[in-house]
């Protein structure tokens, strides 16, 4: 296992997808996993200045789509969910897949270690992983909230600040 905070995600991931991917009491680890959740690094060869760039794109697509409706299982382009916002904007940044639920975002994600550490671009994970939004610099993310707050800016301080479980880097050497 990658990680051991992860373990949860990778369950949920299965409770949601019904793929086996992961652990569980008296399950055996599957040596792989879906071509879904490999796909959510995305490897960009080149310079570090050619992954700034990626990063620098991810930030501005996903600042475009601020104020846009929130919609359940939705991933765009006008409507999204969450982790339909991370697709969406990884796909136009990238020409890259990246996993469809918050969860097998977090678990298929390079693990950030520390709020620090975080990088424009990179996943900031929430709720138990029920909740994910994207680094845009200056401790703030942009994240599809909820069908009351639709696509909207927040800080990484107060309420959001106390709820995160996880950061993950997508966007990789």
């Amino acid at each position: 296992m990658k990680n051991p905070k992860r373990t949860l995600a990778l369950a949920s991931a299965t409770a949601i997808t019904g793929t086996m991917i992961g652990v569980g009491v008296g399950v055996t680890p599957a040596t792989t996993v879906s071509a879904e959740a490999k796909a959510s690094v995305v490897k960009v060869k080149g310079s570090k200045q050619d992954r700034n760039q990626k990063r620098k794109q991810v930030v501005r697509i996903a600042k475009s789509k601020v104020g846009n409706q929130y919609v359940r299982a939705a991933t765009g382009p006008r409507t999204f969910d969450c982790s339909g916002l991370v697709v969406y904007t990884y796909k136009k940044a990238t020409n890259k897949t990246v996993a469809r639920t918050a969860s097998a975002q977090n678990y298929t994600s390079k693990n950030v270690r520390s709020k620090k550490s975080l990088k424009r671009g990179d996943l900031i994970f929430f709720n138990g992983n029920g909740h994910v939004g994207i680094y845009i610099g200056k401790n703030r993310f942009v994240h599809a909230s909820n069908p009351r707050t639709d696509v909207r800016t927040d800080s990484l301080s107060g309420y959001w600040g106390g709820r995160i479980n996880g950061m993950g880097r997508v966007i990789v050497k």
